[in-house]
Order: structure tokens, then C-alpha cells, then sequence
């Protein structure tokens, strides 16, 4: 796509707005069902409690996983904004959907069902999210709106992770009131979609197995774009396993009730919008790639720091916040750079390509955990081996990238003397 074929002026809060929302009832949802399903059994029982959440986490990644394979198809195939529109539309149906289930059998299968529905509905989302910025925005300013997404993506998991125990616990024995509202929030992240400018479809009419062959391809031509997508998949199967953790740890270490479970997810947050904002900042309109080893290393010790001193609930919400700082630097840098070096024919399929790998990786991260708990680990002792993780995965990719070591060096050094 040429400069001229872009909008003149594009609609970047609406996108914010969809993205916002959608990421909010995600979250939201996936926390009130798992909740659902810790009360069942008693948070006491660690390992029961890490078994529902395992479940919720499972049941929501799982379609996100399939469902990458349509997004591929998908993604160049229909306009950006139109896959944008059609999938906020089926994100509503689905809340509605939602609260009648909740409405009718709050701890059964139903609100399961739904939340696999929203996971699928969320990877037919991506391609169109990611794949519109850089049809609509220039090089330089990829960086900076992916920082901005991200944010706001971050920003909405802390909202909607705290607010899935607050509407559990708000609600009492009428929980389909927390449907109620996650409906409406969905029928305003549609409504911002429409302000999203059309975009032709770049792509072209292609079988299934021809467009998951060539984004193969496309991915395996280019070495960067090969590297970038094996540290999103490590990033996230990673950041799962923390993530699960963290959510047993609240309940069963810092003893909260179901409407502050959610407060240690949403530090974390906090601290990936900020580290988004900032990652974006520093790399002034360039794809930084010497951010991603700084953030890996903040990843593995500030993990290291909670499993092996097991501070109090203040100690741990500082260091959530600095988990997500160090977030925000390995992946922005990690999103931009795929969608940068992804051929403009083939962006969405490659997108989604990478999305489904990556959500294989949570999925890995999800089911982890629940083995090392059922192989007797404790919260801390997960953090300390995800530190571990973390810290092996940071020296495989200086090995496998040793020049973003130097751009780390360049970044650090230009920093401190300006």
C-alpha cells in the first residue's frame, strides 16, 4: 500500500475504543468464570484452584489458537476495517449470549461456551487490529501507535480483571447483572469500529492450505521476522505461566476476596501500559530492538525476586508493576518489528500466523503451570522456575540476535549522556 492509498487523517481513538473494550470483556469474563469455578472448590485446595483456572485459561486460549487459522485467511482477504466491524458485531452477540448464560447456569458449561466463543472471536480480531496500522500510519509512527495500543490493550486487562471479581462479588446471586454490563460495554467498542476508515483488501482470493504455506514462508525468509516470531511465542507461553500463577498467588498466598483477586493482574498491567508508553518513547520512531534483552532481564529478576522472598501484598504489587515495565519493553519492540518486516500481501496471514503460535504458547504457559502444581510446586516456587525460564530464554536470543545486545548498549549509553 502506497502513501497515497492511506487516509489523510485515521481515527487512532477508535481503534483505541475497540480494542479497549474488547480486551476489557475478555478479561473480565475469563476472571469472573474462574473465580466461579475457585469458589466451587475452595480456595484453600491450591491445586484444585489451579486445576478451574487452568479450565477458564485453557477453554478461552484454545478457540484463540484454531481460530488463528481463519484470521490467516481472513486477514488479507477482507478490508482491515471490515474484519474489524464483523468481529465487534460478533463479540456483542456473544455477551448477550453470555448473560443468559449466567442467567441460567453460572458454574456450568454455558458461560464456558461462551468464553471459547470469545476467544475465537479474538483471533479473528488481530489480524485486522495489528494489520491496519501499518496500511494507515507511515513507518514512523508504527512504533510510537503500537506503544499506544498496547497501553490501552493493558490498561483494559487491568479494568476488566479487576472488574470481573468486583461484578462477581457486586452481583451476589444475580450474576447475569455482570453480563448485563459487559454487553453494553461491547455495543460501544462496535460503535467506535464504524469511525474506522475502509481500506481495500490487499491480498487476493486464495485456498486455505496456499495462504498458510506462503505466510510459512514468508515468516522463514526473513530472519529477523523468523526471530521476532519465536520470541513473541516465548514471551507469551512465559507470560501465562506467570499470569495463572499470580492469580492462584492472590487468592491463596495474600488471601483476597474475590473483588481484590484481580489487583496483583492489574499492577501488572499498569506496569505494561507504562512500559509500553515508554518503549515507544525511546525508540523514537525506530523499531528498537535493543529494548527486548533489557526487558527480559527485568522479567527474570523481578520473578526471581517475588518467588524467592514472598514479599507482602504491598512489596507484591511493586514488583507486578516492574514485571510489566519490563513487559512492555520486549513486546512492542516484538509487534512492531513483525509488523514491519511482513510482506505487505501477506501481513494479516502473517499476523495471524504468529498469533496462533503464540497463543500455542500460552496455552504450553497454561498447561505448565497446572503440571508443576500438580508435581507439588507452590506459587513462589512456580515464580521462581518461570524466573529461570525467562532467564535461559534472554541468553538464547542474544545468542541466536547477539546486535540487539549492541542496540541495548547503544540505547543505555544515548540515554545517559543525553
Amino acid at each position: 500500500m502506497t502513501a497515497a492509498d492511506r487516509p489523510r487523517r485515521f481515527p487512532f481513538a477508535a481503534l483505541l475504543v475497540a480494542q479497549f473494550f474488547g480486551a476489557f470483556n475478555d478479561n473480565a469474563l475469563k476472571m469472573l468464570i474462574a473465580l466461579l469455578g475457585i469458589a466451587a472448590v475452595g480456595a484453600a485446595d491450591e491445586a484444585a484452584s489451579q486445576r478451574v483456572t487452568t479450565l477458564a485459561f485453557v477453554v478461552f486460549t484454545l478457540p484463540l489458537m484454531l481460530g488463528s487459522l481463519p484470521a490467516m485467511v481472513l486477514g488479507d482477504r477482507v478490508g482491515k476495517r471490515d474484519l474489524i466491524v464483523w468481529t465487534k458485531a460478533l463479540e456483542l452477540l456473544l455477551m448477550v449470549g453470555g448473560t443468559l448464560a449466567l442467567w441460567l447456569a453460572p458454574q456450568g458449561v454455558l458461560p464456558l461456551v461462551v468464553l471459547a466463543g470469545m476467544g475465537l472471536q479474538s483471533a479473528l480480531f488481530s489480524p485486522g487490529k495489528y494489520g491496519i496500522l501499518p496500511e494507515a500510519l507511515p513507518h514512523e509512527q508504527l512504533t510510537v501507535a503500537n506503544g499506544r495500543l498496547e497501553a490501552a490493550s493493558f490498561l483494559a486487562i487491568i479494568l476488566g480483571t479487576v472488574a470481573g471479581g468486583a461484578l462477581l462479588e457486586q452481583s451476589g446471586e444475580r450474576v447475569w447483572i455482570a453480563g448485563v454490563v459487559l454487553t453494553a460495554l461491547s455495543l460501544v467498542g462496535l460503535i467506535a469500529s464504524l469511525w474506522l476508515p475502509r481500506l481495500p483488501a490487499i491480498g487476493a482470493v486464495e485456498p486455505t492450505r496456499v495462504v498458510v504455506r506462503e505466510a510459512w514462508r514468508a515468516v522463514r525468509a526473513d530472519r529477523a521476522l523468523w526471530l521476532a516470531m519465536l520470541g513473541t511465542v516465548v514471551f507469551w507461553g512465559l507470560a501465562s505461566l506467570l499470569g495463572q500463577d499470580v492469580l492462584v498467588y492472590g487468592k491463596r498466598v495474600l488471601e483476597f476476596s474475590d473483588q481484590y483477586a484481580g489487583v496483583p493482574y492489574a499492577m501488572f498491567a499498569i506496569g505494561v501500559g507504562a512500559g509500553s508508553l515508554l518503549a515507544g518513547r525511546i525508540a523514537k520512531g525506530k523499531v528498537e530492538i535493543g529494548l527486548i534483552p533489557l526487558g527480559a532481564v527485568g522479567l527474570a529478576t523481578f520473578s526471581a525476586a517475588m518467588g524467592l522472598f514472598v514479599p507482602g501484598r504491598f512489596g507484591t504489587f511493586v514488583l507486578m508493576a516492574l514485571l510489566g515495565v519490563a513487559s512492555g519493553f520486549v513486546v512492542v519492540p516484538l509487534n512492531s518489528l513483525v509488523q514491519w518486516r511482513a510482506p505487505a500481501a501477506r501481513r494479516g496471514a502473517v499476523i495471524a500466523l504468529v498469533n496462533m503460535l503464540s497463543f500455542g504458547g500460552i496455552l504450553a504457559g497454561n498447561l505448565g503451570c497446572l503440571l508443576l502444581a500438580e508435581l507439588g510446586a507452590d506459587c513462589a516456587t512456580i515464580l521462581c522456575i518461570a524466573a529461570a525460564l525467562i532467564l535461559a530464554a534472554t541468553v538464547w536470543a542474544v545468542w541466536l540476535l547477539p546486535e540487539a545486545l549492541l542496540r541495548l548498549v547503544v540505547v543505555l549509553l544515548a540515554h545517559t549522556l543525553y
